[in-house]
């Protein structure tokens, strides 16, 4: 005769712990992806932005700690002055100047650049180096004397902004 060989699903308690065992991780899933579901039904992080006395642009979040917050500066252009002012996320080049003394320029973010001695037509061209595929805006203003003249934008990749103005 044959003897029958013991079986683990036999155990009165397997059954009962594959059954908790599923529900553990069932639990710990729903825990993970819909969070604490704490009463309160804030969101899990809040952004909010601002100014501080001198003019910088603060971004802080409610999951930071406030040691982490910096501040962003900001670019003012001179009230006396002819300038070029460019504004783009990523890096771009491109020049600047009057016709015959052309600067070249490579840089990123928020910048001013003056043009000394200006009179006649003021030039300014400036495209996008990176290839980035979300609308940033490249922009470039001409400004005088504190006020601006004239404005382009560009969001396209590897987009491109030529502006001219005659003073």
């Amino acid at each position: 005769m044959r003897r029958r060989q013991k079986d683990i699903w036999d155990q009165p308690w397997v059954p009962v712990a594959a059954v908790v065992g599923v529900i553990a991780v069932i639990a710990i899933a729903v825990f993970f992806f819909l969070g604490s579901g704490g009463s309160e039904g804030t969101p899990a992080a809040t952004v909010s932005t601002g100014t501080t006395s001198s003019g910088s642009t603060v971004v802080a979040s409610g999951k930071l700690n406030p040691s982490a917050v910096k501040e962003l500066p900001t670019v003012s252009v001179p009230g006396d002055g002819v300038f070029v002012k460019v504004s783009y996320l990523g890096s771009y080049s491109g020049e600047y100047g009057m016709a015959g003394s052309m600067l070249a320029v490579k840089d990123s973010g928020e910048r001013v650049y003056e043009i000394e001695n200006a009179n006649g037509t003021v030039s300014a061209t400036f495209r996008k180096i990176d290839p980035s595929t979300k609308p940033h805006e490249l922009s470039v203003e001409i400004w005088k004397d504190g006020k601006v003249l004239k404005y382009e934008k560009n969001t396209s990749q590897y987009g491109e902004v030529r502006i001219d103005y005659s003073l």
